[in-house]
């Protein structure tokens, strides 16, 4: 027998809680509001979810700044100052990927490139678009992407050919509109693996395999997409769209 909509709504809202995405407030409030009959909800509490999602607390949150603070102090010269990808196309700088060390492929299901952080052959990483889903429509009535903007899914594989330990990459993307996008951690609700919901460490000879997703304006393509190993070193992997 065919599920009426209130029991959709409310199945919907189960697996929001179950994934974390709300606090037991909100799951009462809105099921609540679904059983009443209303059906236009509060917005998601996107700052509680986020660290439901990747499982840290305030504290511990401080202490991963706190980290991040000195190693980029250790850093010191090193750091990305010639990443040209996070200035405006009005800034007069080149265009992103044309520092020494950047390297660009094209961005296309089956495209591959290789990068390692200020060089260092030790940390090198591999990384292979699969393939590119745009857009990607959430299959929960409660997780849309904003007013306007769309969620664009690229899944990839990242592998470690190195001889150490390599992190998770910093991901950007920039759109047709010289606008440029963090990786939105949070994401659609759909049954496919993320490729890190949250930092992790590689280790040699390891690969990992899933999505990232961003929110783009409609209408907007995308003109390149960045993977950074270090955000305090030299050296991006650039894909370029055609």
């Amino acid at each position: 027998m065919a599920k009426s909509p209130t029991e959709k709504l409310l199945q919907e809202l189960d697996q929001l809680k179950a994934r974390g995405r709300i606090t037991d407030e909100e799951y009462a409030a809105r099921r609540q509001a679904i059983i009443s009959g209303q059906v236009q909800l509060p917005a998601e509490k996107s700052g509680g979810s986020f660290f439901k999602k990747v499982g840290i607390g305030c504290g511990a949150l401080i202490g991963i700044i706190i980290v991040v603070v000195i190693i980029g102090a250790a850093a010191g010269g090193g750091s990305d100052s010639s990443d040209t990808g996070g200035t405006s196309a009005s800034s007069g700088t080149p265009a992103a990927g044309t520092s020494k060390g950047d390297v660009r492929v094209p961005l296309a299901p089956g495209s591959s490139g290789e990068i390692a952080p200020d060089g260092n052959p030790e940390k090198r990483s591999r990384v292979t678009i699969v393939q590119i889903k745009d857009p990607v429509v959430s299959t929960n009535q409660f997780s849309r992407p904003k007013a306007g903007m769309r969620w664009i899914g690229i899944e990839v594989i990242h592998e470690n050919i190195g001889t150490k330990e390599v992190g998770s990459f910093d991901w950007k993307l920039r759109d047709t509109n010289d606008n440029e996008h963090e990786q939105d951690v949070i994401g659609p609700v759909v049954d496919l693996p993320d490729l890190d919901p949250i930092y992790s460490d590689l280790t040699p000879g390891g690969k990992k395999q899933g999505w990232i997703y961003f929110q783009v304006p409609e209408g907007a393509g995308i003109k390149w997409l960045r993977a950074d190993p270090n955000i305090f070193l030299k050296n991006d992997l650039y894909f370029e769209a055609p």
